[in-house]
């Protein structure tokens, strides 16, 4: 059954209006049909009563002088009257006298029939004729004998009456019915119809037409509301106009800083780029000058102020490593480059790079072999792993730290663990945020800059690579990357690693535009017995090894040199001997467009500055075939 409340205004304004109209019109019929039928009840039993009377009133002499024919004659006189059935004169001493039917309406009546008894009454008649005592008709009644006459009527005319006065009830409370229907529908378009008109407006305005306006129209009541509605309108307007003028201000203003922001991004990007080439240019002279310095006898005091010297190099590298990578994962140019790869050969080369660094502290670096695979950026996911290796033996002094892998369904987790002081729950959220050391409130630099964590955590985003961190103070810290696990693939035959004397007389062939680059990597190239051929340009080195008779062993190149490319000079040093030659790209660039081209050419890339230990177990590894 549908509800009043989910009718609708003109819906509700016709059921008000009818149906008052038709409870009061059904009652008033009502009651004037009941007191209809009641009277047509009552008229017909007077009839019935009127007829048996005036039956009696003619049949005294006839019963009391026992006229049989008579009688006959009146009941049939009777008989033929409308709804009468029967009629009957019966005597004092209750025999029958006279009897009168209609077969037909008897017959049509269903029900009992009405009866109607009147006395016949009267003084008698005593007669003393002679002549009267032979005759059939019996002696005179006694005095106060009484005879009786019985009308029987049927309700036939009766039923037809009250069918015609319910029809006609029927018929009045359609014609109600209808006429209000009718005068509720004129009334209600007056109602609703503005009502509905002015819904429609306000559904305009929703969808952003605030021209539109109603009309006013109907009573006080409706004009009233439309012109409300107008003026609210009105108001609606103006306020759109000066909120359109605020937006358009706001966006021009909103493009000025945006112009802004793109210069000062512009300005950075250019930054970054100066100080991925021009700043670790003379850091990585400045680390080969140390390392080939460090090479050569020096009393004590010397040689501990090369050791001096050495480590203040790679704190100054580190630190502006850790600088850049954050500044280049803050505007987003640095890239990924997912594969499959095993995590042996990563793990063996961060136990190389941080072994001696542990020996020297007095802890212990455990490493797991593992023989899984992953997929990721295998260069950012060591530099994740460099930095959770160098903070954990930063602030594990004398204990253990352990590097392993473990599968877990299609993902592999690595984990490096340490027993040193822990890290409190509060503060385990801070120390990934930039510049926070919690144990260097004196900010000492040999500590770092609190950015290691820093860029873990914006690396391990960039990779979508989980990060989780379990500690509890004075119970060690545990530090985990999730990543996928891939299918084993194939990978060339490794070769053992050759003697520190492996180098002597490797010919190498050097171009780098950079003086100090230059003579800093050739003089520490022949510290480790190389022949070096250098040059700035590739003419230069093409000149330069026009006469030789052998082709050189190795090429190292810086990746920007003046109007060429290390790639394009190592593809025309190769073209010029119609050789494969080995090669090494040098670069500071550190933009994922210069390692992107490195890969493509499959030849390594090492960032400036690079570190010599590095540089000399890939010239190894580089000539070994």
């Amino acid at each position: 059954m549908i509800g009043i409340n989910s009718l609708d205004i003109r819906a509700r304004a016709i059921l008000i209006a009818v149906l008052p109209t038709m409870v009061m019109a059904s009652v008033l019929i009502a009651y004037f049909t009941s007191s209809r039928l009641s009277d047509l009840e009552e008229v017909h039993i007077q009839r019935g009563k009127a007829l048996a009377r005036q039956l009696a009133a003619a049949s005294e002499y006839g019963v009391f002088s026992g006229n049989l024919e008579s009688l006959r004659k009146l009941s049939n006189a009777i008989v033929i009257e409308k709804d009468v059935v029967r009629v009957v004169v019966i005597s004092p001493q209750q025999e029958i006298l006279a009897e009168s039917a209609s077969p037909e309406r008897a017959a049509s009546d269903t029900t009992q029939p009405l009866r109607f008894r009147e006395p016949v009454t009267g003084p008698g008649v005593n007669i003393e004729d002679p002549f009267l005592e032979n005759t059939d008709i019996g002696p005179p009644p006694a005095a106060g004998q009484r005879g009786e006459v019985l009308v029987e009527m049927t309700r036939d005319s009766l039923r037809s009456e009250e069918r015609r006065v319910l029809r006609n009830a029927f018929l009045m409370v359609v014609a109600v019915l209808i006429a209000s229907i009718a005068l509720a529908l004129r009334f209600s378009r007056g109602i609703s119809g503005p009502i509905l008109r002015i819904a429609s407006t306000v559904s305009r305005f929703g969808q952003g037409e605030l021209t539109a306006r109603v009309p006013v129209e109907g009573g006080k009541s409706l004009r009233n509301l439309a012109e409300g509605v107008n003026d609210m309108a009105d108001k609606l307007g103006a306020s759109r106009e000066d909120l359109e003028r605020q937006i358009k201000a706001a966006t021009c203003e909103l493009l000025e800083k945006k112009d802004e922001a793109e210069r000062g991004n512009r300005a950075k990007t250019r930054f970054l780029a100066a100080a991925s080439h021009d700043l670790r240019q003379p850091m990585h002279a400045l680390g080969l000058f140390v390392a080939e310095l460090g090479q050569k006898p020096h009393a004590p005091d010397t040689r501990r102020l090369v050791e001096q010297i050495a480590v203040s190099a790679e704190t100054m590298e580190n630190l502006l490593d850790s600088l850049l990578d954050i500044s280049r994962l803050d505007v987003g140019v640095l890239d990924r480059q997912i594969k499959p790869f095993p995590l042996q050969p990563l793990l063996e080369r961060i136990d190389v790079d941080y072994r001696r660094e542990a020996d020297m502290r007095g802890q212990r670096l455990r490493l797991r072999a593992t023989s899984l695979w992953v997929e990721s950026d295998p260069l950012l996911l060591e530099r994740i792993l460099h930095n959770l290796i160098s903070n954990a033996l930063r602030y594990s002094p004398g204990g253990t730290v352990l590097l392993a892998c473990r599968k877990r369904g299609r993902r592999v987790r690595i984990e490096v663990r340490d027993n040193g002081p822990g890290i409190a729950p509060e503060a385990q959220e801070a120390i990934f945020q930039e510049f926070v050391q919690l144990d260097n409130p004196e900010r000492n630099r040999a500590k770092g800059l609190g950015l290691g964590l820093a860029i873990v955590r914006r690396l391990t985003d960039l990779l979508n690579h989980p990060l989780w961190l379990q500690s509890h103070p004075g119970r060690g810290s545990l530090f985990a990357v999730e990543l996928p696990a891939a299918a084993p693939g194939l990978l060339a035959e490794g070769k053992q690693p050759a003697p520190g004397h492996a180098l002597n007389g490797l010919h190498v062939v050097l171009v780098d535009d950079d003086e100090l680059a230059v003579a800093s990597t050739v003089g520490l190239l022949e510290s480790w017995g190389c022949e070096v051929t250098a040059a700035d340009s590739e003419a230069g080195i093409l000149k330069a090894l026009q006469h030789a008779a052998t082709p050189p062993d190795i090429i190292l190149s810086d990746y920007q040199i003046a109007a060429a490319d290390g790639l394009e000079i190592i593809r025309q040093l190769r073209a010029h001997f119609g050789l494969p030659i080995p090669a090494i790209i040098l670069s500071g660039d550190t933009s994922s467009a210069t390692a992107s081209a490195a890969q493509q050419a499959d030849i390594p890339l090492l960032h400036k500055p690079v570190r010599p230990a590095r540089l000399r177990a890939l010239l190894q590894r580089k000539t070994q075939g």
